[in-house]
């Protein structure tokens, strides 16, 4: 028989605490990174920050249309001004990644959506493309991560923009099954969804 003393279980409560601390910090670097978590724990380089996400509006604007099932489903229709993006390379060089975010609801949380795609600017359009894709659900402070072989894009349109190495990136995005919560038992289906942003290489 266990032993359930008032000690152990708070012992375990303490545990269950770190763990907790444990799982923000790594969804965190999930989220900037959008790499596999592997190796890169053990090199020492520096983390390259987020791009400051901006209002998405462009001559085109900018769009995440779609749907999220899950304890609460979410409809995603966030253009222009509605929506901030952004876009850079992956630290390393390795691709590319693109940051959407909006407020599915009144107040300041956010629902953000960060895709990483291993390819390089050129051969991002007519072509599918396997993505790294973290969801963040501020109002509840979980994060959602699936791995290249569980979600895919379809960039269909890469547009150059005003000002040197600026784009216009619109494709659809979809993945196969339920994405896991990082740091619980919670998962999110994703719908068919589609978007448009902007991606931004070189300088910060």
């Amino acid at each position: 028989m266990e032993d359930q003393s008032p000690a152990r279980s708070s012992w375990f409560g303490a545990l269950s605490g770190v763990a907790g601390l444990a799982a923000s910090v790594w969804l965190a670097y999930l989220a900037l990174s959008q790499r596999l978590p592997e190796p890169v724990l053990a090199k020492s380089e520096g983390l390259a920050a987020a791009p400051k996400l901006t209002p998405c509006v462009m001559d085109r604007e900018g769009y995440w249309k779609g749907r999220l099932f899950g304890s609460a489903p979410v409809e995603i229709d966030w253009t222009g001004a509605a929506l901030t993006c952004a876009g850079n390379a992956r630290p390393g060089g390795n691709g590319l990644r693109l940051f959407f975010a909006g407020h599915p609801a009144a107040g300041e949380n956010r629902l953000v959506m960060v895709l990483g795609i291993g390819a390089p600017v050129g051969d991002l359009a007519g072509r599918e493309h396997p993505v790294n894709l973290t969801l963040i659900d501020e109002a509840t402070s979980q994060f959602f991560h699936a791995a290249e072989d569980r979600c895919f894009t379809r960039v269909r349109e890469v547009t150059p923009l005003g000002g040197d190495d600026s784009y216009r990136v619109e494709g659809d995005l979809y993945c196969a099954g339920a994405i896991a919560s990082v740091s619980g038992a919670n998962s999110v289906t994703l719908g068919e969804m589609a978007y448009a942003g902007r991606l931004t290489l070189g300088g910060d």
